[in-house]
């Protein structure tokens, strides 16, 4: 029953795309680059803004929040933080998908101007998996209620219906995380110097 249940919630999962807005600018920011253009830089970055602060597209917005966070050597540009977070927390009260789930990792983490919170992270994990069908956030809220990075939080059938969720929609890593970590429980837990770089090596 529980299977049926998720290939269902699988099936109405929504798409996920950039805007053409956002996909647009930053087509124009990653030329502008490659061909050391300043122009065609600022060009994308504008397009960018105007779709952030004078559409509220969130995905602008939430680019504009990358692209302030990394900054931009061929413009001078040097990374600012603060604003990032600024405006990625903006997202969040929003509850923007993308932002939900890169915030949680800061803040799993405890990375990028964020104090490491796992309560918080895994509420917003659980969050961004109920409203918005995102398997990557339910793998992430499996994965924490079982290594019990917030006491009293490990209730396996929670655990085993996040981490089912995420095998279905063919999240790297959770399939191997299921079978050494979950059905042979083994003793030791999983604790990576950084959560998003263990992410980055399921991938590949």
């Amino acid at each position: 029953m529980l299977k049926k249940l998720l290939i269902f919630i699988v099936l109405l999962a929504p798409l996920v795309v950039a805007s053409p807005l956002s996909d647009g600018a930053m087509r124009l920011i990653q030329i502008g680059n490659e061909i050391g253009s300043r122009d065609v830089v600022l060009r994308g970055k504008a397009l960018l803004l105007k779709g952030a602060f004078d559409l509220n597209d969130f995905d602008a917005m939430y680019e504009t929040s990358k692209q302030i966070r990394q900054g931009n050597e061929l413009m001078g540009y040097a990374p600012q933080q603060r604003q990032a977070n600024e405006l990625l927390i903006k997202l969040v009260r929003r509850s923007y998908d993308t932002a939900l789930y890169n915030y949680a990792l800061y803040l799993l983490d405890g990375s990028d101007g964020f104090i490491k919170n796992e309560l918080l992270a895994l509420n917003l994990f659980e969050e961004s998996f109920k409203v918005h069908g995102n398997a990557d956030s339910a793998m992430m809220a499996g994965i924490i209620r079982n290594e019990s990075l917030v006491p009293g939080t490990k209730a396996r059938r929670r655990i085993d219906e996040l981490i089912t969720f995420a095998i279905l929609n063919k999240v790297p890593g959770a399939q191997t995380y299921q079978t050494r970590y979950i059905n042979k429980d083994y003793l030791h837990d999983l604790k990576p110097d950084s959560w998003r770089t263990w992410l980055d090596a399921q991938a590949l």
